[in-house]
This record gives C-alpha cells, structure tokens and sequence, in this order.
C-alpha cells in the first residue's frame, strides 16, 4: 500500500471513530427508575423464589418466609399464620376462575388472599 493510500485510511478511521464519539454523546437513552424491594420496605424475605403477576395485577412474591402482594405501594404478607402449610413458598398459579394454588415446602395448598387456604392437597 503506498503511502498516500494509507494516509487515507487512517484518515477515514479516525473521521469514523470521532463520528461514533460525537453520536454516541447524542444519544440520550431514556433510564427507567429501578427500585430495590427488602424486608424494610414490607417484603416477607429477601430471598425471592419467584414472582408472579396475577390477573388483578398484583405482584406476587414467593419467599422463604411466605407470600408477599404487592400493589404498587405496599406489600401485604401471607404465612403459616394465615394457613400455608409452610413457610417456604415455591410458586403460586392463579386459575381461569381466580383460585390461587400455592407451592409451598410442605405442600401445595387452595389459597384464599383473605388469608386462609383450604387445605393441603
């Protein structure tokens, strides 16, 4: 390559690289706010086994120390005291019909957001 070619080239990449800076520092990317959920905030357990959105919208937490909703402002919790056969809850399925069946370690039980669950089965 003769040496005006490759002055060219050089040329060329670095109007390329200065470009990328130049839009890279334009484009404003929306950052959406993202919001840590603990014990101190309401959640039942900081260990989450999974969650679940259920057809009223709610969100559902499944913890190691029972069940956490949440309404998008606060957190109500569901334990052995409100008849889950345990403490760890696995998974939770809400049915066409709105029952929700819960997945504990115990178990898995018909459960009632009113706070009592229909036994284990």
């Amino acid at each position: 390559m003769a040496g005006g070619e490759q002055r060219a080239l050089v040329n060329r990449v670095l109007w390329a690289c200065g470009l990328l800076l130049v839009v890279a520092q334009l484009v404003d990317a929306e950052r959406l706010p993202i919001k840590t959920y603990t014990t101190a905030d309401g959640l039942a357990h900081n260990v989450v086994n999974r969650i679940v959105r259920d057809s009223r919208g709610f969100l559902w937490f499944c913890t190691r120390e029972g069940l956490s909703r949440f309404d998008g402002y606060s957190f109500t919790n569901y334990g052995k005291e409100h008849g889950l056969p345990a403490a760890t809850v696995n998974d939770l399925l809400e049915t066409r019909e709105g029952v929700y069946w819960v997945a504990t370690a115990a178990g898995l039980c018909r459960f009632k957001p009113a706070g009592k669950t229909t036994g284990e089965y």
